[in-house]
């Protein structure tokens, strides 16, 4: 037999091996927690937003008031003149990027990035859930729309159909399938889905969220004949905000519709 030596393993440290596995396993379930944690924080629209409905709601009381004083929420009587669609225009125009101003303020004033509101990067799916969505809302909503027009009574023209249909020139239709195709569904899609959204889902869940969402879409609109439609729309739009985490859908969508609409009417004239 050997003359080797054999130094015997305290059972100590067989105890201190397991101690050390077990402190190790903790220490990778509670970052699989935290990477979790941060994957729903990340999130968008976001689980836990910094704002809430009420600081929307002042935002909004802050535009409503900045218009007010402009004179831009009395609407132009002679919009089937050409002063009365550069009014309405350039009205229009203001209005949004005085929005998204106030949006942009208010997200450096609490140090969040705009990616929360879901302007995140744009796929190319998304354009086309997007454009498909758009027709989707044109046909339902329209459905909607004529059923009630047959029970209620026709609603009295929108100011936007107003101008639209008495526009003489194809440079016109142009400028105002800008303002309501492109400008103002991203003012809209970013204050209500962008800001309103995320503190709605919060509080009240997202079933709950998306319906409140799109019922303060429609009420905001001041027409009651085109509440409902304008209640359903919202619900397509919210939802789809919800399912992508992106706004672009639903500007798109919202984009797309209004710019169809706008088309038949020119068409129709």
């Amino acid at each position: 037999m050997d003359n080797k030596s054999y130094r015997k393993v305290p059972k100590g440290n067989k105890k201190d091996k397991y101690k050390d596995k077990d402190k190790n396993k903790d220490k990778i379930q509670d970052k699989n927690k935290k990477e979790t944690v941060n994957k729903e924080d990340n999130r968008i629209p976001p689980r836990h937003p910094v704002w809430n409905v009420w600081q929307g709601l002042f935002l909004l009381l802050i535009i409503y008031g900045i218009e007010f004083f402009l004179g831009w929420l009395r609407t132009p009587k002679d919009l089937d003149q050409l002063e009365g669609f550069f009014r309405f225009l350039t009205v229009g125009m203001g209005e949004a990027l005085l929005y998204l101003i106030i949006i942009l303020c208010f997200f450096k004033l609490i140090r969040r990035p705009l990616r929360e509101l879901g302007l995140v990067r744009p796929h190319v799916r998304y354009i086309l859930l997007g454009l498909m969505m758009g027709v989707f809302l044109l046909v339902v909503v329209g459905l909607i729309g004529n059923f009630l027009a047959n029970k209620l009574g026709t609603p009295a023209p929108q100011s936007f159909t107003l101008v639209l249909m008495g526009a003489q020139y194809d440079w016109q239709l142009m400028l105002l399938i800008i303002l309501g195709g492109m400008i103002a569904p991203i003012k809209e899609e970013v204050f209500f889905r962008g800001i309103f959204y995320p503190p709605f889902r919060q509080g009240y869940g997202r079933g709950k969220g998306i319906l409140f969402t799109a019922g303060l879409f429609a009420l905001l609109h001041f027409d009651v004949l085109r509440f409902i439609p304008l209640l359903v729309g919202g619900v397509v739009l919210t939802w789809l905000y919800e399912k992508t985490g992106s706004l672009w859908p639903s500007i798109i969508a919202h984009g797309t519709w209004n710019t169809l609409m706008a088309l038949m009417v020119w068409i129709q004239r």
